[in-house]
């Protein structure tokens, strides 16, 4: 712990000496809507998936890597005001955009003006439709990201870390509160596993956490009170990842809220060939999902909670995924939780829900029966 300690106080010290805020500038910071109530507030979230998320070095490859090229990239339209007008209509009331940042800064970490004003768009058009709006490092985790929870890792990435998160929260340091910011998203160790990390991929996980809120509370303003969203290692909901997760150090700890995916139980919502025969919501899919949220109840009682995505691939099942879909999102109430649900878009994903051309939605069922269940639905 003495190296996280360490690296983390030198980063820190730096970001205090940020020209946009000081310790005395937070203290004196008015609190605005607490975490508690905003995850109220929200009800039921959306994911617009593969946008501004998307990567691959053959985007670079085949097209002149503008902002729009990367937009489209995965299939998906540039992102329209009406799109958001029609996400709150449906009955959501907030939206989360998942953002890769990878191919958008230079060799000094210094963000392209162009992506950073895209992603500044996209959030402008979601705040002028009245959806609260979380935005967050991506891709940038994962199988294939640059962010790995180890301890050599840390090492060598937290100053980018930091320099990527001070910037954004500089260009948003003015926003309302109805704007949250996330950490990232799903982070994996140096073997990528899912499930069994070890102590060093978890403590790390927790270290990149606590980097996150010091880096965004130094840059002040109304970011020295803003919500922030932290992930668990993998975004997991397994128990003994939960028992190795650790809320940060804050502040303002009533601004801090936690997060984790649901796609349980896997053999149902995936979609790789060996879940294929698992089509069918059946008694003991039903307690899985049960078993899981009373878990998530025994780690996060009284913590403000967001399921930062939740989905069911389509196997020609809309029966069964609306009763899945359905009960996750009961669950999720039952417990304090806010679910945001993950769309990959229109394109013939196997987890796209609504369509982003005007066209007929796909699965209207599906979201309809969420919305009602959150107690949105219209």
């Amino acid at each position: 712990m003495k190296v996280w300690k360490h690296i983390a106080g030198m980063l820190l010290a730096v970001c205090m000496m940020l020209e946009w805020g000081t310790a005395s500038a937070e203290r004196n910071a008015v609190e605005g809507e607490k975490a508690l109530q905003a995850v109220k507030n929200m009800k039921i979230g959306w994911n617009l998936g593969n946008t501004l998320d998307s990567t691959g070095d053959w985007i670079l490859a085949y097209t002149e890597g503008t902002a729009k090229d990367f937009e489209t990239a995965w299939g998906n339209p540039v992102t329209d005001a009406p799109l958001m007008r029609k996400v709150k209509r449906l009955g959501f009331n907030a939206i989360r955009i998942p953002i890769t940042w990878k191919f958008h800064f230079n060799d000094q970490g210094i963000i392209d003006e162009a992506w950073l004003s895209r992603v500044q768009e996209i959030v402008d058009m979601a705040l002028d439709a009245h959806l609260y709006c979380i935005i967050n490092i991506h891709h940038d985790t994962g199988s294939d990201g640059w962010l790995r929870a180890s301890k050599d890792n840390y090492k060598k990435n937290a100053a980018l870390f930091a320099s990527l998160w001070t910037q954004i929260a500089q260009r948003f340091r003015d926003y309302p509160e109805t704007l949250l910011f996330e950490g990232f998203n799903e982070m994996l160790d140096d073997n990528a596993e899912w499930s069994y990390p070890t102590k060093e991929g978890l403590d790390t996980v927790n270290a990149y956490n606590q980097l996150f809120v010091d880096t965004v509370r130094a840059t002040g303003g109304r970011n020295a009170t803003r919500n922030l969203v932290v992930c668990t290692y993998a975004a997991s909901n397994v128990e003994n990842i939960l028992q190795g997760f650790q809320m940060p150090h804050d502040m303002y700890p009533y601004h801090l809220i936690a997060e984790v995916h649901f796609y349980t139980p896997y053999e149902f919502a995936g979609y790789e060939d060996w879940t294929m025969p698992y089509n069918s919501y059946t008694e003991d899919s039903r307690k899985t999902v049960d078993d899981a949220f009373t878990l998530l109840k025994r780690k996060f009682g009284g913590t403000p909670l967001i399921i930062g995505e939740f989905a069911a691939s389509n196997k020609n099942n809309t029966a069964d995924r609306i009763q899945w879909y359905t009960r996750v999102v009961q669950d999720a109430k039952r417990i304090g939780a806010v679910c945001f649900i993950w769309d990959n878009g229109d394109g013939g994903d196997i987890m796209g829900l609504i369509n982003r051309t005007g066209k007929q939605d796909v699965f209207p069922d599906i979201i309809k029966a969420c919305t009602e269940a959150a107690g949105t639905g219209r």
